[in-house]
């Protein structure tokens, strides 16, 4: 069954999701592709939005305290740091909606219009 096009408060928050992304992530993230920093497809299965959370708004702090994945990721991206967000949770969770979004729409092929013909 295809992922269809979200309707609603489901379509609001990838709206707001697909701004906020563009104007504080897409510098160095993109969903599928490594840039700066890490690609983000997939972020929601890595880790719980209790942990996303804090990260987007001082990733710093958690790697001075010791977080063992945060730590994991300054030491991959050659210990460069994410810049602090001064993001509301809901904004941040609105990016985190847009992602996944967008990584539907790549792995769906009726909604990417890539289709076989039999």
């Amino acid at each position: 069954m295809p992922n269809p096009v979200p309707t609603g408060a489901d379509a609001a928050a990838v709206a707001a999701g697909d701004a906020l992304f563009k104007r504080n992530c897409a510098q160095c993230h993109a969903v599928n592709d490594v840039v700066v920093g890490p690609a983000l497809a997939g972020i929601a299965k890595r880790r719980p939005m209790s942990w996303i959370i804090p990260w987007v708004k001082n990733s710093s702090k958690m790697v001075a305290k010791g977080d063992e994945y945060a730590v994991k990721i300054f030491n991959q991206y050659s210990k460069q740091q994410m810049p602090s967000f001064q993001l509301s949770d809901q904004e941040i969770k609105a990016i985190v909606t847009y992602i996944e979004f967008q990584e539907q729409q790549m792995t769906d092929p009726v909604a990417t219009g890539v289709v076989a013909c039999r």
